[in-house]
């Protein structure tokens, strides 16, 4: 009966045939001698669940034999002394100058001399890490899966970020924060950075962007001025759109305001236009209190049909009146006087402004 034997090999190949698990090894026991090795996991089941890691080749691993077997069976792999400079088929290995495991984490005793830092990668680094390591200087705990092109999710609980970050690698991140210390970052909060676009697409139900009653603000800014894309690229805009129904802008506050305002006081020709194209349309202003036209230039009204006005009292002050008429002019009144001093002053303003004032939001303005 074969005794039980554990010996030092190579892995030589991972070509295996029967895609079993196997590999061919050059095992030290044998002299050198390749044999068939059974790669053997930490968890199996007899479903899809499984921890499968093959070894690579050209590294040195532990095997064994056991008693009463004929096969050997791979055990681990082994990390004692300088690896080779060149792989079993010649080719460099990348930082050779290190020790096996510098290679893998050249941080794994950074932080007190002893490994704080747990791992299972790939060999192009794909793969996961977990990291506890503190010192006096720094803490820098995370749990971070990222992939072969720098893509991560990282679960951070050091205390200057800690946040769950998802990064692309590509300039566009999403990062949700717990309580960091780092100023740049507020607490409990939801952060999207994106170099390309973002779009929120909803295929069967609604979309709800609400600020609750504890919280503060809810801002739509456009920084955009262009210079990224080039003359005739189509940027600066904020645009609400509906397609098959109306556009609301409500306000329930008691003495709520809604303003219209081109900031810019260096501006120079400004506009708020307000229109309809169809048929039968109409432009309706309401309101149980005045309403008040400002100007300080001239008030035209132009009309293909009648002008209509009714009221209490029709006041006009004015350095000159002038008046045409291609037709008759009726002008009906119990007493008509002319030059006799009774007419009252008709101007009427409003010196309501944002509570933002002639600056609009501000907040973002340090980005652009």
């Amino acid at each position: 009966m074969n005794n039980q034997i554990i010996s030092l090999a190579e892995v030589r190949s991972r070509v295996d045939m029967l895609r079993n698990g196997s590999f061919l090894a050059s095992i030290d026991y044998l002299g050198n001698i390749d044999e068939r090795v059974f790669y053997v996991s930490p968890y199996g089941s007899n479903a899809e669940g499984a921890f499968v890691a093959i070894p690579e080749e050209g590294t040195e691993i532990l095997v064994c034999r056991p008693a009463g077997s004929d096969s050997w069976f791979y055990m681990g792999t082994v990390f004692k002394s300088a690896e080779p400079e060149r792989t079993s088929g010649g080719g460099v290995i990348p930082d050779a100058g290190l020790l096996p495991l510098q290679r893998v984490d050249p941080y794994l005793y950074r932080a007190r001399g002893v490994p704080l830092r747990y791992m299972f990668k790939s060999p192009s680094q794909a793969g996961l890490t977990m990291s506890e390591e503190y010192n006096p200087e720094f803490i820098n705990k995370y749990t971070q899966l990222k992939s072969t092109v720098n893509k991560t999710v990282t679960l951070n609980d050091s205390p200057e970020i800690d946040s769950i970050i998802i990064d692309s690698g590509n300039g566009s991140k999403i990062t949700l924060t717990d309580a960091p210390k780092a100023q740049s970052l507020p607490s409990r909060a939801l952060q999207i950075e994106t170099v390309g676009p973002q779009k929120y697409l909803n295929y069967e139900s609604q979309t709800d962007v609400v600020v609750l009653n504890g919280g503060r603000e809810l801002q739509i800014l456009n920084n955009a001025n262009g210079t990224e894309w080039g003359d005739g690229a189509v940027c600066g805009n904020v645009n609400i759109q509906s397609k098959w129904k109306d556009v609301n802008v409500f306000t329930q506050a008691e003495g709520g305001n809604i303003f219209i305002e081109c900031l810019n006081g260096l501006g120079n020709d400004q506009h708020i236009v307000i229109q309809t194209n169809g048929f039968g349309g109409s432009i309706v202003i309401k309101t149980n209190g005045k309403v008040i036209v400002d100007a300080q230039d001239d008030i035209n009204i132009n009309t293909a049909k009648d002008l209509n006005i009714k009221c209490n009292k029709f006041s006009v002050d004015s350095a000159t009146v002038a008046m045409k008429s291609s037709g008759v002019v009726d002008i009906d009144g119990s007493i008509i006087n002319l030059a006799n001093g009774a007419s009252t002053n008709a101007v009427d303003t409003t010196g309501q402004d944002s509570q933002y004032g002639n600056t609009g939001i501000t907040t973002y303005d340090k980005l652009g």
